[in-house]
């Protein structure tokens, strides 16, 4: 990674469900000791507030536009919580590199924008990736409960360390790849970004995925 430029933060919400609170601040204490040699954005991820969303969706169908801005609206939820452990981080409503450590509000910095499918296909996850794009970030790291394992059957949980995009995409057509959601690879394909999935504090290990 470049010194200096700026680098995107995934906190997934996973890390809540499983960890609890703990979980979180582990992935904020990094987040926080990056930003000691570079700007970092923190995106949050939706976990338990995004799962109810698909709840919803699930039972009643809802609209697409609908499900999607409730979606960003769960990632602001994690974001209230984020924001009681990154006391010194600046609130973002805009797709802007922080100066220091800065916390993305979701749901204004994605709304409207046509260029992002209304799917289920694309999550925290691919948003990061594009958040990372549109900041000039080289890289985004998305920190989850499953240590980046990404597998390269169903039955195989053992990690693949480097994959490139399309890699990835034919992995996840075998129903592989399930560290991260389905639209991942075009983001990386769009974007140019490098993206390393990993648990916090976990320095070594992880899956990298690079876009060719």
């Amino acid at each position: 990674m470049t010194e200096r430029r700026p680098v995107v933060v995934k906190i997934g919400g996973g890390l809540l469900r499983v960890e609890g609170l703990a979980g979180l601040r582990r992935a904020c204490a990094e987040a926080t000791e990056l930003a000691r040699r570079r700007p970092v954005l923190v995106v949050p991820g939706g976990g338990p507030f995004a799962d109810a969303v698909r709840a919803v969706d699930a039972q009643v169908g809802l609209p697409e536009g609908i499900a999607h801005a409730l979606a960003l609206r769960a990632m602001d939820q994690l974001g209230m919580v984020l924001a009681t452990l990154l006391p010194a981080a600046e609130l973002l409503p805009r797709l802007v590199a922080p100066r220091g450590v800065g916390l993305l509000a979701a749901a204004p910095a994605f709304a409207g924008r046509s260029e992002i499918p209304e799917s289920w296909a694309v999550t925290s996850d691919s948003l990061a990736v594009l958040a990372a794009g549109s900041i000039g970030a080289e890289e985004a790291l998305l920190l989850k409960p499953m240590g980046g394992a990404l597998t390269r059957r169903p039955s195989d949980d053992s990690p693949v360390p480097v994959l490139t995009a399309g890699e990835l995409q034919a992995l996840q057509e075998l129903g592989g790849g399930r560290a991260v959601d389905a639209y991942l690879p075009e983001a990386v394909r769009r974007t140019g970004v490098t993206v390393l999935v990993r648990r916090p504090g976990g320095r070594a290990g992880g899956t990298r995925i690079v876009p060719a």
